[in-house]
């Protein structure tokens, strides 16, 4: 039988098979204030040598009972703060259990000898030292566990820590990747922008050359002749189309940014993404009610989707499905991180398609002006650097993203508060007034550009007074002017725009129309009302641009007062 205090609570183990033994050494226990665990026999005495034991108070009698092997087993499993004290009662002239009695104690450890008999004084002071050196060791016991709790604790700390500057690192690594990757494409840009604005200026030579020499063989029918000018038009067409491209990636062309409820533009564009794809692909169209308008230049928003769809048309050999989706947005969100920079309220246009997708090196330079990945005559690689420039001119972002099956392209556009643009003035319905008698103060350094549109502007019945400056411009007789058509990048301390501001604060009534293939700050165009026409401009793109300047309210000229007292 084996008595004890409740589990876990630490007790004194005693082993004293004598009879009588035991209760006393219990009695000596327990007035200790601390509890006995009396042991019967060998194995119970066995199992409670561990380490919640205080102290084991063991006689000569039991401890011929062990076998030093086993008992030596039971004390090498201690933990290592543990070094169990053990007493141990013999008798001091005894020969009966063996004369090597003592042999067998020799390497267990924390052992003290008391022999019999002895005073209950003596086994108290021994017990106490016991138990005292005891509770040092339980003392080292809870330090080490606490110790062990704080290193856990530390270590966690360490490993979040360590967590979170990888976290860091990693968002600093991607972050200094996007900026060195926008920085080469804004360099990328300003070449492109340069390069398409000299560009423009010999585009603008070579078509104004064509339409002339149109008017002046009109009677001729050479259909020779006509052959040769009709190449002419459709190589600077599309010269003037690839310039479009590059300023758009530049980020250098004035958009015509309106409020525009995108809802039902998107429902109309979809019927141009429609007859661009063909009758093998599919398209579905998903715009919910409720979507906010945004401001945005809607004809460079037709031509982005459409170089989307373009490009997923032809990733789509064998048929497919192209989706077109829209979405409110607001920003930052997690589930949108290349937006990581963009703040507010956005619209996302999404154009999905199931085609033959993009690698990753792909998705990466898809951007790029001129990186196509399609056969020599069947692609420029300008039409995704368009949406790229748009989107990022237009104060929003354009991004890729590689499906399972296929590639998204999506493009974010600010929402406006503004209200939602009207209807705009048709100026083909207004061409019936010509510019007859029009006096022009046309503004253009370059003098070859100066001289084919004086030509052009003569030939609509327009005079025209040309200068090189804006200097010369202000001191021209603005009285005997109508209307202004002035370039924006002239050499000089003021450009078409500052004078275009200089007239508007100065002589509010006059119209300007400013023209250009590049401008450095497209965004000083907006708070000016004046007209604009891109290079390389047409003859009919001049003359609409005049007539709805001349027709906008407030603006007055001699000429048209002098037309109207006619009639």
């Amino acid at each position: 039988m084996q008595t004890s205090a409740p589990d876990q609570t630490p007790a004194v183990v005693v082993f004293a098979p004598r009879e009588g033994d035991a209760a006393l050494l219990r009695a000596i226990v327990t007035h200790q204030d601390v509890d006995a665990l009396v042991c019967d026999d060998t194995p119970a005495f066995y199992a409670a040598v561990d380490a919640t034991a205080l102290a084991v108070v063991i006689t000569e009698e039991g401890l011929a009972r062990c076998t030093r092997q086993d008992l030596d087993a039971r004390l090498r499993v201690q933990p290592a703060w543990s070094d169990l004290p053990i007493l141990v009662l013999a008798d001091t002239d005894s020969r009966a259990i063996d004369d090597g009695r003592f042999h067998r104690l020799e390497g267990l450890g924390n052992v003290i000898l008391l022999p019999r008999p002895s005073t209950r004084q003596a086994l108290d002071m021994a017990l106490r030292s016991a138990l005292r050196t005891r509770r040092l060791q339980f003392a080292v016991r809870d330090q080490l566990a606490e110790l062990a709790s704080h290193a856990g604790r530390l270590e966690a700390l360490v490993q979040e820590r360590t967590r979170r500057l990888e976290s860091e690192v990693l968002e600093r690594r991607r972050a200094e990747q996007a900026l060195a990757e926008a920085r080469r494409l804004e360099s990328l840009g300003q070449l492109t922008g340069g390069i398409a604005h000299d560009f423009n200026n010999i585009l603008q030579v070579v078509a104004g050359s064509e339409t002339l020499l149109r008017l002046l063989l009109a009677g001729a029918a050479d259909p020779r002749v006509m052959r040769a000018l009709d190449g002419i038009r459709r190589a600077s067409g599309h010269g003037a189309s690839l310039t479009q491209q590059l300023l758009a990636y530049a980020r250098r062309q004035p958009l015509a940014s309106v409020a525009l409820d995108m809802r039902t533009h998107l429902r109309a564009t979809s019927d141009m993404i429609l007859r661009t794809l063909g009758a093998g692909i599919r398209l579905h169209v998903e715009v919910p009610a409720g979507l906010w308008p945004v401001k945005v230049d809607p004809a460079q928003l037709d031509a982005a989707l459409l170089n989307v769809a373009s490009n997923a048309r032809d990733a789509m050999p064998d048929g497919g499905a192209l989706v077109l989706q829209a979405r409110n947005w607001t920003l930052p969100d997690p589930a949108l991180p290349e937006s990581a920079h963009l703040a507010g309220d956005f619209v996302c246009v999404c154009v999905t398609d199931d085609g033959q997708g993009m690698s990753e090196d792909t998705a990466r330079q898809a951007f790029e002006p001129f990186y196509t990945t399609k056969p020599m005559g069947k692609g420029t690689g300008l039409g995704l650097s368009q949406v790229y420039g748009f989107a990022i001119q237009s104060d929003g972002l354009a991004f890729i993203r590689r499906e399972t099956a296929g590639t998204t392209i999506g493009i974010l556009l600010p929402r406006s508060d503004e209200q939602l643009a009207a209807t705009a003035i048709d100026a083909a319905s207004l061409r019936s007034d010509g510019l007859a008698g029009v006096r022009v103060l046309y503004v253009e350094d370059d003098a070859d550009v100066a001289e084919t549109t004086c030509a052009l502007l003569q030939s609509l019945g327009a005079s025209v007074r040309p200068v090189t400056s804006a200097d010369a411009a202000i001191d021209t007789d603005l009285a005997r002017i109508d209307i202004v058509f002035s370039d924006v990048m002239m050499p000089g301390e003021m450009d078409g725009v500052e004078l275009a501001r200089w007239l508007a604060e100065r002589r509010p009534d006059l119209p300007v129309v400013l023209t250009s293939g590049y401008v450095l700050s497209p965004e000083r165009l907006q708070s000016l009302a004046v007209g604009f026409v891109r290079k390389p401009a047409s003859i009919e793109s001049i003359n609409d641009a005049f007539i709805t300047a001349l027709r906008k309210p407030g603006a007055v000229s001699a000429e048209r007062e002098r037309r109207s007292g006619r009639g």
